[in-house]
């Protein structure tokens, strides 16, 4: 039984859990049309007895999202045999995580990119922590281990309609720590919020 008030990414077995939402949902897929696939992985770790995600901070060498905050990942390759080798391979690249120790709980919705035309799938994966990553001198700049509480806290969360081509487009964006996280890594993360959120209202009803 989940006790109520008590956030279910505070449970010891929160991983377990997520797990099974992330199993039984039907996640929404997105047709490729013109975009470009690309696959992300949504690193998930312990530190210091809480839990956080991790993400990287673009470089300026990068030819798409320069300096941005974004999750490891990146365009689909001939050589990867399915998406999610893809977000494997692109995480090993970028930030150095074998992908044998990356235990993938499951898929997120896919997402558009509004400016850049990318088809993006996310993997939510849960990596060991202390690690030894090995971040990519051309691609990445950073990593930023930021703790899940943010991405929780409707406080920490800005959304705005923005016109981009006539068309309105919904902005969300969390700064933590004087960086700005937004596009569609922030839609990413408040998606999967609302995944987590929306399961423990129904578990927390089931159990009146």
């Amino acid at each position: 039984m989940i006790r109520k008030n008590r956030p279910i990414w505070k449970l010891p077995d929160f991983e377990d859990r997520l797990e099974k939402i992330l199993s039984t949902r039907q996640k929404l897929v997105l047709p490729p049309d013109n975009n470009i696939t690309a696959a992300v992985l949504v690193p998930l770790f312990c530190k210091n007895g809480s839990r956080h995600v991790l993400l990287t901070k673009r470089s300026d060498f990068v030819e798409h999202h320069r300096g941005e905050i974004s999750f490891p990942g990146g365009k689909l390759d001939a050589c990867d045999i399915t998406i999610l080798d893809c977000a494997l391979r692109e995480t090993a690249e970028e930030i150095g995580v074998d992908p044998a120790h990356v235990r993938i709980l499951g898929e997120l919705d896919d997402f558009y990119t509004v400016a850049t035309g990318f088809r993006v799938i996310p993997f939510v994966g849960l990596i060991p922590y202390p690690y030894e990553f090995r971040t990519s001198v051309r691609e990445i700049s950073g990593l930023l281990d930021v703790p899940l509480d943010v991405f929780f806290d409707p406080a920490k969360r800005s959304e705005e309609i923005w016109m981009i081509r006539d068309e309105p487009v919904e902005v969300v964006s969390y700064l933590w720590e004087g960086h700005n996280i937004w596009g569609a890594t922030a839609r990413i993360l408040k998606h999967f919020t609302e995944i987590t959120e929306e399961w423990q209202g129904v578990q927390d009803e089931s159990n009146d």
